[in-house]
């Protein structure tokens, strides 16, 4: 426990307070940084660490919000951009500015792109002031249009993008979020202010209708009090309602709406400059960013639990997709990701009767709300939420104006605007990064820029603990900046508890991806040292930040090592190297028997895996699809399924188009996204005579095709040499044996009645029997089946048309009958004699049975509009 945080402890029970501020996040900080500035006693608590949700998984911009005068929100494009200038004015070694390249491309319609000039035009006009600063290096200059030929001499990664010309212009960017979070928090306390995190508000204390305090719980270690306070402020973002709804014990009137947003860190797309892409309903931004490229962002309705956003497989693979489509030349891969984030944005519901489908979250305003729940019997209570990072310094503003109106006082001029954060007193930027550079000659450079944009003039705070112990001045790795002062400083002095506080948010070790090993362990050795941890607190610490880099958390690969005739178990050493350079680490699992697959993907799904790959034939890709349902539910609805085809057949991956080479489906899987896709569901009877039910993803059949499977399966040595001459010599054999079955087929409400059958496929996907393409006109996410009835023609006949079949053209074939249909029912119209059934390449048992498809049942990895003929 770090002896500032039981110091502020302390004060809490034996203090009370003008002014608790519940929640850490910038806005939470600059309510507490205002009020103390104007001489009220402040406690602000923070359930976890600071800046920790949606403050720390923003773009990093201090912006004026362009694409906002698109919704003619002229005043809250005024407001941002005047705070913009004022975060640069109190804020200088945080917030620098950075140049956007807009990019006009030639398919752009007038109207477009005279809309996109007049906007900036606007956007020059209404930041008028941009200028008044005191250092000149931060100077906005207005925006101009630059020709492609200027523009690919300042950035010619942009080479490959088509695009005419280009707008140039400019916003600011900040430095570190977190740090800029903190230093509004650290003012706050200089001025007196207790100040908290890892303390939760589990309930309020009432005088009739009057809030008149808080209930707090230590998350760490449990303890629990009360402390007294004549306002509360609800700055909790995201949880606002939740709290609301705690204290006044119902659901909050005005409803809060979660917007999800995801941030990926990748490696640098462009130089010095960001490159603003807009769409049709949505944008995305290239940042420059620490030598990185930063890309962001989505703007989606979250619907589940605050607590647990997080960004999963399925959206980064989409996300990346995404940015591929309009960055021409970026061609970026999941192994390309060395970082990722997801934040949530409150905003305050406008119309009751919109449900959250019909909401609009992209196009919603950015304007922030303040609520008195004097009217819900909970007078002293106050909420302010919406907003966003620009503004949030004016929103406190409004907030500690209406707490001065609560204490019934005439508020006193607000000070924010013009009294810099703490670490500031200097006005030239440059001018103090020079100065500490020569102060501190022995430190290399690069670090002394880190620590002079991080801290100000606490660089120095720092520094001193290096120069007592000169093992705390050496850099924590030779890829990183930081060094270890940073980190004892951050836990006497910043109240960092916990490693991800000092990776995360005190320094950005973390946020520029996976430091490595020998960083964690170093980091966890000065922290242990400052606190006093335990072995199994230190491997308790590590573990809960590798989870945030590594993704081994986040993809499962099942393997059937015997498929292939037992070719894959030998290849496979060699497939994980190529995977692990296309999309990271991986967790790998073997299968040992028939369904281990699918027992394997329900375990990995439950344990939180986001991606399984299958890697196999046709039967370990229906096992693994298998286990992607648990009591006919998904087990992850979000989760997505991918594979790697290494087995007989390969029927399921000539549907999807995927490449024959290895190589090439490991690099496919790399570069492509995510689509829903059909499955069917089938009840039936297994080998053992029981009623069950299985899913399939590509064909199901049954009579000829289910006998020759059978025959099939026992040529193991085979098939590693020719699935396609296994397959025929297995028919052949079938055929010589097989006798034409009567069975009853229901057809949806269109047909029913008793047929002599040779086969029936009931088909999501095209190809079956290594390579047949039996059902040339289905598609994988149309929501139907395609039936193909091959009646119960003579060998001589099958056998004339068999090539036929593998080149898709039998269906003209005069007894052939084909349906499209969502239901199907095959009964044996005699008891005598098995009719067997094909999933997939395997002989799960027999009839009766019923198929049903399943629309976009299962999110798959694919690219799913080409298509590879039979081999």
């Amino acid at each position: 426990m770090t002896f500032l945080w039981e110091q502020m402890w302390e004060r809490l029970a034996s203090e009370e307070f003008d002014l608790i501020v519940i929640g850490g996040g910038i806005v939470g900080a600059c309510v507490a940084r205002d009020a103390t500035l104007r001489g009220l006693k402040v406690a602000l608590l923070e359930r976890k660490d600071f800046a920790s949700a949606t403050s720390g998984a923003s773009s990093k911009l201090i912006h004026g919000g362009l694409r906002y005068l698109m919704n003619l929100e002229i005043g809250l494009v005024r407001e941002s951009l005047k705070e913009r200038r004022i975060w640069s004015q109190i804020a200088p070694h945080l917030v620098n500015s950075l140049p956007f390249i807009l990019p006009i491309h030639g398919n752009k319609k007038f109207r477009e792109r005279l809309m996109y000039s007049l906007g900036l035009k606007a956007y020059d006009w209404l930041s008028y002031d941009r200028n008044r600063l005191s250092d000149p290096n931060k100077f906005i200059p207005p925006h101009k249009r630059v020709s492609r030929q200027d523009i690919l001499a300042i950035e010619p990664r942009l080479e490959e993008m088509n695009f005419n010309d280009a707008l140039l212009f400019h916003d600011y960017q900040m430095y570190s979020p977190e740090r800029l979070a903190w230093a509004c928090l650290k003012q706050s306390i200089t001025q007196g202010a207790v100040v908290l995190n890892y303390t939760e508000v589990v309930g309020f204390l009432r005088d009739k209708t009057r809030i008149v305090g808080v209930k707090i719980k230590n998350r760490d270690d449990g303890r629990e009090t009360q402390i007294k306070g004549k306002v509360i402020v609800n700055a909790t973002g995201p949880w606002a309602d939740r709290l609301i709804a705690i204290a006044t014990e119902k659901e909050p009137a005005r409803k809060i709406i979660r917007s999800k947003g995801i941030h990926i860190l990748t490696k640098p797309l462009t130089t010095k400059y960001a490159i603003a892409m807009p769409g049709k309903g949505t944008h995305f931004f290239v940042l420059p960013w620490q030598g990185y490229s930063l890309l962001g962002t989505t703007d989606t309705i979250y619907q589940g639990d605050p607590d647990d956003v997080h960004v999963s497989e399925r959206e980064l693979v989409e996300f990346l997709s995404m940015i591929n489509r309009g960055f021409e030349g970026a061609n970026l891969r999941r192994g390309d990701v060395l970082f990722f984030y997801a934040g949530l944005r409150p905003i305050v519901e406008k119309d009751p009767q919109e449900t959250e489908e019909e909401f609009n979250s992209y196009n919603a305003s950015r304007s922030a709300e303040v609520f008195d729940h004097a009217q819900d019997a909970c007078d002293g209570l106050i909420t302010a939420v919406g907003g966003k990072w620009t503004t949030s310094r004016h929103l406190a503003e409004r907030v500690v104006n209406k707490v001065f109106e609560k204490l019934g006082a005439t508020p006193p001029p607000c000070k924010t605007d013009l009294t810099p954060v703490h670490g500031v007193d200097f006005h030239v930027f440059n001018e103090f990064l020079d100065e500490v550079k020569k102060q501190y000659a022995d430190f290399p450079p690069e670090i002394i820029e880190n620590l002079a944009h991080n801290y100000g003039t606490e660089i120095h705070k720092v520094l001193e603990l290096a120069l007592i112990d000169p093992q705390l001045g050496e850099p924590l790795s030779n890829t990183r900046k930081e060094i270890g002062a940073q980190v004892v400083y951050a836990v006497r002095e910043e109240m960092a508890r916990h490693l991800n506080d000092v990776l995360f948010r005190r320094t950005n070790m973390g946020n520029l991806g996976d430091p490595g090993e020998d960083v964690l362990r170093k980091t966890i050795d000065l922290m242990s040292h400052e606190l006093a941890w335990q072995e199994t607190v230190c491997d308790s610490e590590k573990n809960k930040s590798r989870v945030q880099f590594v993704s081994w958390a986040r993809t499962f690969v099942i393997v059937n090592p015997k498929a292939w005739g037992n070719m894959t178990g030998k290849i496979w050493p060699n497939i994980e190297k190529k995977i692990h350079h296309a999309i990271g680490p991986v967790k790998v699992a073997f299968t040992e028997k028939q369904g281990h697959g699918t027992i394997l993907a329900r375990e990995a799904l439950t344990e939180g895996y986001e991606q399984i790959i299958a890697v196999g034939g046709d039967g370990t890709i229906n096992e693994v699809v298998n286990g992607f349902f648990k009591d006919d539910k998904r087990i992850n609805p979000e989760a997505v399924f991918a594979i790697i085809s290494t087995g007989t057949g390969r029927d399921f991956s000539r549907t999807l188009g995927w490449p024959y080479d290895i190589d090439q489906q490991i690099e496919h899987l790399a570069e492509t996204s995510v689509y829903p896709l059909d499955l069917g569901k089938m009840k039936f009877v297994n080998l053992q005579g029981e009623e069950v039910s299985r899913y399939f993803v590509n064909i199901a059949s049954f009579g000829l095709s289910g006998a020759t499977d059978r025959a099939v399966n026992r040529y193991v040595w085979l098939k590693q040499y020719s699935g396609k001459l296994a397959f025929f010599l297995g028919m052949l054999q079938a055929l010589l044996t097989y006798r034409n079955k009567s069975v009853r087929l229901k057809i949806d409400n269109q047909f029913d009645d008793v047929l002599d059958i040779k086969t029936v496929a009931v088909c999501n996907g095209k190809y079956f029997g290594s390579g047949m393409k039996v059902s040339p006109n289905s598609e994988i996410n149309d929501g139907w089946f395609d039936v193909i009835v091959i009646p119960g023609i003579s060998t001589f006949e099958l056998l004339l048309n068999v090539n036929k079949v593998y080149q898709g053209t039998h269906l003209t074939h005069p007894e052939i009958k084909i349906f499209k249909a969502q239901k199907v029912v095959a009964t044996p119209a005699h008891t005598a004699g098995e009719v067997l059934l094909d999933v997939d390449g395997e002989v799960p048992g027999y009839l009766p049975a019923s198929f049903e498809i399943l629309h976009d049942a299962i999110y798959v990895r694919i690219a799913p509009k080409k298509e590879i003929e039979a081999d």
